[in-house]
């Protein structure tokens, strides 16, 4: 019988693209009758819970010791909570296919981060180059939407948010990177998940006391489908592969992502693909590939 252990890369690579390019249409359904913290409290709650079980189940240890723990509040308020919290509170005001844009600007950020931690790390024209092209790209999909549908604040700052979502995930990627080397994918997302869904729910006690969760259709399919394929099966997949795949692989999903999310939008939501926003998705996706290839040759 063929070996099929070798093709396992690929399929969660497939796999994951397809979850992460449907969660964006998804969780806008559920944004339509459900507070945006309180409903990123609930998946990454529930996803702590299902994974709690699936670790008993193939008794996975739970880490012990309050350092480690202390890493693991750090990890879920970087990864989960700061991304999270910024990303369902400005896809309020979006559309789900920008969304998925306007966070793939998350390797910028994971560039300038390692440059940070990493000394060793340099900006050579490349990287330069890459860097203002994504911007251009960004200028051109939030100009699009202040000059040719007029000013609404509250698109505006729901864009700005999701462009600074990134910004947390990327430190929770660099801290993951690090803690994969040594810890077992599913206790690396199960405890800051609980970690997270606390935040928020403090967050949702805040800022949406007077709001009230509507639970239809659609926001309960959108919960249960965001907890166990958008959370928990996505994160155990992306950290498994942060070991087992080759970073070209992994690299490639920054790229698939977002033109997948714009056709589910487009769809399933009728979402409007415009040109402005597919000329901005295509110079962030060339400043992403220039950085990458800047990072080569470093």
């Amino acid at each position: 019988m063929r070996d099929l252990r070798p093709l396992l890369p690929i399929l969660a690579f497939v796999l994951l693209c397809l979850i992460w390019s449907s969660t964006w249409m998804v969780l806008k359904l559920g944004l339509l009758t459900t507070p945006p913290f309180l409903a990123a409290a609930l998946r990454f709650f529930f996803a702590f819970l299902l994974l709690t079980i699936v670790m008993i189940f193939y008794r996975v240890p739970y880490p012990r010791g309050i350092r480690i723990h202390g890493y693991f509040i750090g990890f879920g308020l970087a990864n989960f909570t700061g991304g999270y919290a910024f990303v369902y509170w400005g896809q309020q005001f979006i559309p789900s296919g920008l969304g998925s844009i306007l966070f793939s600007v998350m390797p910028f950020y994971v560039m300038i981060l390692s440059i940070w931690f990493l000394p060793q790390e340099t900006i050579n024209w490349k990287k330069g180059a890459g860097i203002m092209l994504g911007f251009v790209g960004l200028l051109i999909i939030f100009w699009e939407r202040i000059r040719f549908e007029g000013v609404d604040y509250l698109v505006i700052l729901g864009m700005l948010a999701v462009v600074l979502a990134p910004l947390f995930s990327s430190t929770g990627t660099i801290m993951g990177k690090r803690a994969r080397q040594t810890m077992a994918p599913l206790a690396l997302v199960t405890l800051p998940m609980f970690y997270a869904s606390v935040m928020l729910f403090i967050l949702s006690l805040i800022f949406e006391g007077e709001m009230h969760a509507v639970w239809n259709f659609s926001a309960v399919f959108s919960l249960v489908y965001l907890t166990t394929v958008g959370t928990a099966l996505a994160f155990s997949l992306y950290f498994w592969m942060l070991k087992n795949t080759s970073a070209v692989l992994m690299s490639m999903i920054t790229f698939i992502t977002p033109p997948l999310a714009l056709i589910w939008g487009a769809l399933l939501l009728n979402e409007p693909v415009t040109p402005f926003l597919l000329i901005g998705m295509v110079l962030i996706f060339g400043g992403i590939f220039l950085v990458r290839q800047g990072g080569k040759a470093a």
